[in-house]
């Protein structure tokens, strides 16, 4: 394991909540101008690499333990898969599941307290609905497993499929495909919620306008990527063009009510919720390369920009009262995820928000061709990882 301690400057920019009223909810309250630039201020942080081809969701910390992925392939297809969990305090690596041989995973696993989820499908049936051209996805299950007694459970049985299931304590929510008719790209979905004391199963949507893979529950609140306003109806895009207009949607398993969060001209998506904030990236109107990070607080009904450097370029991500993303404002990088500009490779950076102080904070100082994506925050601890030529690295950043 390599460890290294980087000490460097920071510029710590002070940002004001922006009270743009497109994207606001009706009667939302505006929030003040950003205010100027501070004077710098020193952060000492310590950065480390994991060993191994490690692959995590955004639901992936809890209790100090990384609980992610790893592939094992030969000739380019997957034979063996495990989950593994990583201490960030002791950084040791164990294998908590041997996935079985005939099953495949893609979406990495969600975790919360002692609770570990995911979807899977049958070897078989995946290569052959993936021979097939515009094809519907093959039978995805959800399964559970208990780490305490190392004890998995299928949730889901239905013939079509489950994806991307994330949980918070009793409750299980995953896309379903089981009410879509035809082919679509990006795939469109119902949402599901699972109840793991009665084991019953609940529809939360009430039309399969799921978009993409996005979904998130904190709380009482499910929230995801939704299509049913886009203009025009398109059943193949690209997800990222600007007449597309996705917006964020949230369920109150509380109140068995359903909210549009996002009134925006434009794309809204890649949500995540924490607490009472919701927080996402907006593609800016007519303009899809740029695109910046904001946030709904739940409780305020007040919605805010977070980021301002035009090209946040990967999910973001919310803990508490800290908001890290990638931002491939130095390189000028589009949203897509590839970051080049007029075919010219270009850099992303690990940015850090803090609620609270309202500083922005860069985290990473990359070298140009250097593309660090999917950050996730817990505490004090920020995972990343390094998109290089030679295979992904994930680095960690503990936060002093």
């Amino acid at each position: 394991m390599r460890k290294s301690t980087i000490f460097f400057i920071v510029f710590l920019l002070i940002l004001g909540l922006t009270g743009s009223a497109i994207g606001c909810q009706p009667g939302a309250e505006k929030e003040s101008p950003p205010l100027p630039p501070q004077k710098a201020t020193e952060l000492t942080i310590e950065t480390w690499e994991i060993e191994g081809s490690l692959t995590y969701s955004q639901q992936a910390i809890r209790d100090d333990i990384l609980i992610g992925m790893v592939s094992e392939l030969e000739r380019g297809k997957i034979v063996r898969q495990q989950i593994i969990g990583y201490n960030l305090r002791s950084r040791e690596q164990k294998t908590i599941f041997e996935l079985p041989v005939d099953r495949l995973v893609y979406d990495p696993p969600a975790v919360y307290g002692d609770f570990v989820v995911w979807s899977s499908v049958d070897r078989v049936e995946e290569e052959q609905q993936k021979a097939a051209k515009r094809a519907p996805l093959p039978d995805f299950d959800v399964f559970l497993l208990e780490l305490q007694t190392s004890k998995v459970q299928q949730l889901t049985t239905e013939e079509h499929a489950q994806v991307n299931p994330r949980i918070f304590e009793d409750t299980v929510v995953w896309l379903d495909a089981r009410n879509v008719e035809g082919y679509y790209n990006p795939q469109r979905y119902d949402v599901y919620a699972y109840d793991v004391k009665t084991k019953t199963e609940k529809r939360l949507t009430s039309a399969s306008t799921a978009e993409g893979r996005d979904l998130s529950i904190n709380g009482n609140l499910v929230v995801w990527t939704d299509d049913r306003h886009a203009d025009p109806p398109m059943d193949i895009h690209a997800g990222n063009e600007p007449g597309f207009n996705n917006e964020i949607y949230a369920y109150d398993l509380s109140t068995n009510q359903e909210k549009r969060i996002t009134i925006y001209p434009g794309n809204d998506r890649y949500p995540v919720i924490d607490g009472e904030n919701i927080i996402w990236l907006r593609q800016l109107h007519q303009d899809y390369i740029k695109a910046d990070v904001f946030l709904y607080n739940t409780v305020t009904g007040k919605e805010m920009q977070v980021s301002t450097g035009n090209y946040a370029a990967y999910y973001p991500t919310v803990n508490g009262n800290r908001v890290v993303w990638a931002d491939a404002r130095v390189s000028l990088g589009n949203t897509s995820g590839d970051v080049v500009m007029n075919g010219i490779q270009g850099q992303a950076d690990i940015y850090l928000y803090d609620l609270g102080t309202k500083q922005e904070i860069k985290l990473s100082s990359t070298k140009p061709g250097d593309v660090l994506a999917n950050p996730i925050i817990y505490g004090d601890y920020v995972v990343y990882t390094s998109v290089i030529m030679i295979g992904p690295r994930v680095y960690v950043v503990q936060l002093s």
